[in-house]
């Protein structure tokens, strides 16, 4: 076994570990740590993960789940979310954010005023009271003010966002009343409805597609928990932390911060729903399915047209699912099978190359005596 340096590998150490010299025991510990890790040639490291993951997989039953101590975003966790995850769901069941802030941002004052940068307002949210006014063919609009001063909104922001929203209308304002009516000469009641829903429907403040924050305090900082999700935006907040702050779309990630983000996350969200039942995983095996995902660049999931679609066996890709597909355009292609993997090698009945089907075994005799 090759000698660690420990000097060089400081930053890998466990934390117990770190910022002090190694005894003697210590060392072999972790010598010996290092040796249980590794694996034997030809050792069928796949078909472990894959066991090693979907054994204790099948105990997860629970969809959602809420913290207890606190305010908190109902998030899909357990089986649910595990699927999401490894099959790469292009839209989550319940987008999120894990929103964080820089040091010298951690007071209460700053997370609230982060969280009303966040929370998308509609303008549906700020009505008391609406009355469509079929003589005038206009509508009418009471709205709160107790809301108004806790969004920090103006009602000439309400105004300019609306007029923005919601073209061929006018807007006029009288203190928290607001008048909207169709610019257009020739209109009817039924525009009139139809310039209704527009103006209801309209973003006044925040980031669109974020419902709800939640702000909690965890550990003397401040976290902000979000039910939606618009990572790209956000990080563009002063206030906010960039290298904690964390979504659980996938393809967000991808898109954001890059593949390596991605895989990382990957390791983190499926550690994460498995702890959170009890359940514990060595981390090679998530690292492999992580790895397997990502490793062409792009986000494949154990699907179809993922992992499974991108194998180079036409058998493994024909065991699968649509069969007869993939043998007809392979057969068409003229495409070649060398038999180098576990599932084709089942198919046609013959050892797999893992284990002792790994390498061919010749007796050795000695010499015939004169």
């Amino acid at each position: 076994m090759t000698e660690l340096n420990w000097k060089d590998r400081a930053d890998q150490l466990p934390e117990m570990y770190q910022g002090r010299s190694l005894s003697e025991d210590e060392k072999e510990t972790l010598r010996e740590r290092y040796r249980q890790m590794q694996y034997e040639p030809g050792e069928s490291i796949g078909v472990v993960a894959a066991q090693s993951l979907s054994e204790p997989a099948t105990q997860l039953t629970m969809e959602t789940y809420h913290q207890a101590g606190g305010a908190q975003v109902s998030l899909t966790a357990g089986l649910p979310r595990l699927i999401e995850i490894v099959d790469a769901r292009r839209n989550p069941k319940t987008p999120a954010m894990d929103v964080y802030l820089h040091e010298e941002y951690e007071s209460k004052e700053d997370a609230l005023s982060v969280a009303r940068k966040l929370r998308q307002v509609v303008f549906e949210d700020l009505i008391t009271q609406d009355t469509i006014d079929i003589m005038q063919l206009q509508v009418e609009y009471s709205l709160n003010p107790d809301l108004l001063d806790d969004y920090d909104i103006s009602m000439d922001d309400v105004k300019q966002r609306v007029e923005e929203s919601v073209r061929k209308s006018d807007v006029s304002i009288e203190d928290n009343n607001m008048i909207v009516e169709s610019s257009e000469e020739d209109y009817d009641l039924k525009d009139l409805k139809k310039i209704k829903n527009k103006v209801e429907e309209s973003r006044i403040k925040g980031l669109k597609g974020i419902e709800q924050v939640v702000v909690n305090q965890e550990d003397d900082e401040w976290r902000l928990q979000t039910a939606g999700t618009s990572l790209r935006k956000t990080l563009k907040i002063e206030e906010v932390d960039e290298n904690r702050t964390i979504s659980n779309d996938l393809f967000e990630i991808l898109s954001v911060l890059g593949i390596e983000a991605l895989r990382q996350s990957i390791i983190n969200e499926v550690n994460e729903t498995l702890e959170a039942q009890g359940i514990g995983v060595d981390d090679r095996h998530i690292m492999l399915l992580a790895d397997m995902m990502t490793k062409e660049g792009d986000l494949n999931g154990t699907t179809r047209y993922g992992i499974m679609g991108n194998k180079e066996s036409l058998l493994a890709r024909s065991v699968f699912e649509e069969t007869k597909k993939h043998l007809r355009e392979s057969s068409l292609r003229g495409e070649t099978d060398n038999l180098e993997g576990v599932i084709e090698n089942i198919l046609v009945g013959q050892p797999i190359p893992v284990g002792t089907g790994a390498v061919d075994l010749k007796p050795k005799f000695a010499p015939e005596e004169e």
